[in-house]
């Protein structure tokens, strides 16, 4: 199969919504665990000001929807980029 750009989309799209989809769910049942794991990938910054997580239905689709489309074209585009430099 040859890979394609819109091969990898699909392919980023589809690990997005899986990536999604679960750290969505953790969030939702370990709120406080999530808040200190975000703390720790951002170098120890004091998240407390920003208040907590507000994961409810319309949160979880907008930026799921958002964030899938994002990587979609993120993929497409490294796709291109792929099939434009790998020519000989």
């Amino acid at each position: 199969m040859k890979l394609t750009g819109t091969i990898l989309a699909n392919a980023f799209a589809l690990t997005t919504v899986i990536v999604w989809v679960i750290c969505s769910a953790f969030i939702f049942l370990l709120p406080g665990l999530s808040m200190t794991i975000t703390s720790w990938w951002v170098h120890g910054l004091d998240l407390s000001p920003l208040g907590t997580f507000k994961l409810d239905l319309i949160n979880f689709l907008l930026g799921g929807i958002t964030l899938t489309l994002a990587f979609w074209g993120i993929g497409y585009i490294f796709g291109w980029s792929w099939e434009k430099v790998s020519k000989k």
